[in-house]
Order: structure tokens, then sequence, then C-alpha cells
């Protein structure tokens, strides 16, 4: 994996400020969906150094079960940029669409509005509604997905995935501390635990374990044993987001499992189930979309 020193840092700032001027046009607003974590934090002051704070807003979504320190630190980056932060509040619109969608008829076997994953994941889909609402109206929208949420299909398609534009796309998450550095995101921000803020406590490096656990992402919604329950947080342990990148980094380099291995010191079981991640990733969230047949003259 690259180095990155002070000075490819902001070389990498640089090219990214210029990536971001290249795709927006003159007069055109971004809006940036924040969550209060580093990601977002990062992306909105690129942008603001690219185009100018007056071209800048940022948007926020209450949710239930969302931890205080998420909205607290949006607001922080708003006052840090001078920016508007609109404070949308859709506390439980997401069990309500779960619910809608589990007693229309046939989809009760789809969707369980009773565990913990589909109105969790239903967070993603209502924020997605808030993201079609501000494009609707002219706004650019900026994504804030990293590298390692990318491979490993860490998103929801039509939900957080949707942008116009991805300035950090092409950075792993154990690459982006050094970059909000030197952007000034602030300490808390920089040394907080990574979270999709679905639920209290939840944290990224957890729901990895859990899908090493279920070879993928958890599509439907499982009962793990309390055995699965035990090797997950036994691999949690293990997981660092450093470790986990340079397996990524190794496996789309096109080395072997066994050089990976002894690059990165992971445990077989863990290797391959991140490399079974990236591979069903492929097929159930990074495929292409938006796909036309060519009309025959």
């Amino acid at each position: 994996m690259k180095k990155w020193n002070q000075q490819a840092v902001e070389n990498e700032i640089l090219r990214i400020e210029q990536f971001i001027r290249d795709f927006v046009l003159d007069g055109e607003q971004i809006v940036v969906p924040v969550s209060g974590g580093l990601d977002s934090d990062l992306v909105a002051r690129l942008c603001c150094r690219s185009i100018g704070k007056e071209r800048i807003r940022l948007f926020i979504v209450i949710q239930n079960e969302m931890e205080e320190k998420f909205l607290v630190n949006a607001r922080t980056l708003a006052r840090d940029l001078d920016v508007p932060l609109a404070e949308i509040h859709l506390e439980h619109m997401n069990t309500e669409l779960i619910t809608a969608l589990e007693t229309s008829g046939e989809d009760r076997k789809v969707f369980c509005s009773k565990t913990l994953l589909d109105p969790a994941k239903a967070k993603c889909s209502v924020r997605s509604a808030v993201i079609s609402c501000y494009q609707d109206k002219g706004f650019l929208i900026a994504g804030t997905t990293n590298k390692t949420e990318k491979e490993l299909g860490f998103f929801l398609t039509f939900g957080d995935n949707l942008a116009h534009f991805k300035p950090i796309a092409h950075l792993y998450q154990s690459e982006l501390k050094p970059f909000a550095r030197a952007l000034g995101t602030q300490k808390c921000v920089i040394q907080q635990e990574p979270s999709a803020g679905f639920w209290l406590g939840q944290t990224d490096l957890e729901d990895f374990a859990y899908w090493i656990i279920n070879d993928g992402p958890i599509v439907f919604p499982r009962r793990f044993t309390d055995e699965e329950v035990g090797r997950a947080e036994e691999i949690k342990k293990e997981l660092t987001y450093e470790k986990i990148d340079r397996v990524l980094d190794a496996y789309l380099c096109g080395k072997n499992l066994p050089e990976i291995q002894k690059d990165t010191g992971m445990s077989e079981e863990i290797m391959e189930g991140l490399i079974h991640i990236v591979e069903k990733a492929k097929r159930l969230k990074n495929r292409n979309i938006l796909m036309e047949m060519k009309r025959e003259s």
C-alpha cells in the first residue's frame, strides 16, 4: 500500500480538489450528506476548499437510536466551514417503511420489521429519499464512500451509494486519518470508531466480523447461534482497518492467498472471508447500474 507522508498527503489533496473543480460546473452547488463521521467530514472540507463555502450545503438525517455525538460532530463541522446544515427529522420513517413493505402481501416473506437488520438498513433507504429531493432541485451530491467500503460492498446500492461524484472512493479507510489532520478535522471525529449509526454502539468492524461468519453481506435477516456470536467477537478482536486494507490491496493487485497471508499475517479464515465478501460484493453491490440496450438502426 502507498505510504502517505505529509508531502504526499498535500499533493493528493490538491489532486482531489482539481478532480472536484473539473467535475462541478460554474454556478453549480454541492450538497454533502453528513453523518458525524470521518468520511463525510473529509468530503465536506475538500468540497469547500475546491469551490468555496458559498456553494456548499450540508444535511444530516436525524433517526431513531442515533448517538448524540454524531449530531454534535455535524454541527461542529458546519460551524468550522461556515456553511448551512439542514437537520432533517425522520426518526421513525425507517420502521414505517419496513412495516409497510412487510404488510404488502407477498413481501411479508422478504421484509421483517421485528428484526434488528431490516429497520436499520432502511435508514439508508430513507436518507436516499433526501438525496433524491436535493438532486431534483439541481444540487450535485457529493458521495462519502471510501475504497474499503466500496470493495466490501458496505453500502446500499440505491441508498448511501448514490452520488454524482465520490472524492475519497480511491482511498482506503486506514489512509484517511492523515488527510483529516491536514484538513482540520476535529480530533474527536478522527479518533472515533467508524460506524454506520444503525443502532447504539454499532461499529463497522463488528459488522464485518458477522459478514465473515455469514460468508458475505447479510441480505436476509438471520439468527446467529451462540457459537457464531462468540466466533464473531473473536474475529472482531483480530480485525483492524490496516489489516483489512492490506488484504484488499494485495488481492486487488493480483496476489494469491499464500502471498497475501505472508504479507498481512491475517488468519486464513478471516483472509478468505474478506475475499469472499469482495467477490460477492461484485455481484450484489458493485454491478453496473443504469444499463441500457443500444438501439438498432
